[in-house]
């Protein structure tokens, strides 16, 4: 039997043949035999964050960004490693359980904030498991932006996650000297 962090390694490898980013559309796969039941929506579009909180579980909502632009729902599937990301810089604000159906479908929430966006070089990646025993190693700040899912065997779900830290804004200086 092979480990599971050589396992993880090997997926990880091939993922980048898939290619992708977000997906509107279903998948139909293998059957999913451990149901979950819960959604993991923030309300009014805050950030879920899988960072451990005094009091709370994995995952939480973090305090806003700032007054909410919009957000859309897109559709991913556990059993087809495809990454994706929110579009528009947005950050991901729930999903709903994992999976919400038999063929593997979930149903992401992005979310963008006005005034904050990320740098793309400041964003992290990191492997965690459906399970409140794997935090984010992120400090504050950091937020998830996408994911790509990983259907590991004897039920498990993992993640490799994106979180990008988030700022605000600079505005152009237009100034010539």
């Amino acid at each position: 039997m092979m480990p599971l962090d050589v396992f993880c390694v090997l997926i990880l490898s091939i993922v980048p043949a898939f290619g992708g980013n977000y997906f509107h559309s279903s998948f139909t796969g293998l059957p999913y035999h451990k149901p979950y039941v819960k959604d993991n929506f923030c309300p009014n579009g805050v950030p879920v964050s899988f960072r451990p909180r005094y009091g709370a579980s994995i995952p939480n909502c973090d305090p806003p960004l700032g007054p909410i632009e919009g957000c859309e729902m897109i559709n991913i599937n556990i059993f087809a490693p495809r990454p994706y990301r929110c579009p528009y810089n947005g950050y991901v604000s729930g999903y709903s359980a994992v999976p919400k159906d038999k063929h593997g479908n979930v149903a992401v929430k992005c979310c963008r904030a006005q005034g904050v966006t990320y740098n793309e070089r400041e964003c992290v990646q990191y492997f965690r498991l459906e399970d409140p025993r794997y935090p984010s190693p992120t400090k504050p700040g950091f937020y998830l932006v996408g994911s790509t899912p990983l259907f590991i065997p004897k039920g498990k779900v993992g993640f490799y996650n994106t979180e990008c830290r988030f700022g605000r804004n600079k505005p152009f200086n237009s100034k010539i000297y």
